[in-house]
């Protein structure tokens, strides 16, 4: 007993030491390169329509948009639309009349410090759109690093976007560039190491672990 103590207030130290706006990240390439016991998130939990924002607490991660509307879970599948898991994905669409807009960006907001995450995305079927972005921030917000992706233009959820960091973070947002379209995100996929493993990679593990490491159509709804 005396041990776990010991080792849980060494890790609290480590993780408040450690060094705020710069991380070391590996882009991950599927969900078979995380490392850690991992929650996944498929979003076919309810029916289409359903607000996402909260639904997911007791996983320990909460959505958002900045302007504060909803996110839905979205049945894609009915549009004829292929994703990883479906029918449905998360998605920052209009939903009228309550929503009058969609949004290109999804924030996750994290209970606990995560050091791997990723996810599927699609609804890339032009418009300017050519790339999605996951950023990821510390318990401070402060911006960490993050990794690009080009899309392949086929409008399917079928892409991933993930990354590994060795420094902790609480917050991630995931953002389509051009001009209209939607995120839309499915089988999302993080990890929170145990303390003895968050200890480890304090000391120095992760670049351990690194050397063996690998150095949707949605249709847009205008207001």
């Amino acid at each position: 007993m005396l041990k776990k103590q010991i080792l849980i207030c060494l890790v609290g130290t480590l993780l408040s030491v450690s060094v705020v706006g710069e991380a070391d990240i590996i882009q991950l390439m599927s969900p078979s390169e995380f490392i850690y016991s991992a929650t996944t998130l498929s979003f076919d939990d309810g029916p289409s329509g359903a607000a996402a924002n909260t639904r997911y607490l007791d996983k320990g991660v909460e959505f958002s948009r900045d302007d504060g509307y909803d996110i839905f879970l979205y049945d894609v599948q009915s549009l004829g639309d292929v994703t990883t898991s479906p029918p449905n994905v998360i998605a920052t669409v209009a939903k009228f009349p309550a929503i009058t807009t969609w949004a290109m960006h999804l924030n996750a907001i994290f209970s606990s410090p995560i050091y791997e995450l990723g996810a599927f995305f699609g609804n890339d079927q032009g418009y300017g759109y050519t790339a999605t972005t996951l950023s990821i921030f510390d318990i401070d917000g402060v911006l960490l690093d993050s990794v690009v992706v080009p899309t392949n233009n086929n409008t399917n959820v079928d892409q991933f976007i993930g990354l590994r960091s060795d420094v902790a973070f609480y917050f991630a947002r995931f953002e389509n560039n051009g001009e209209w379209l939607a995120v839309n995100l499915d089988d999302m996929v993080f990890t929170v190491p145990e303390p003895a493993t968050v200890f480890l990679l304090g000391l120095g593990g992760l670049a351990i672990i690194r050397k063996s490491s690998l150095k949707h159509k949605t249709k847009s709804i205008k207001p």
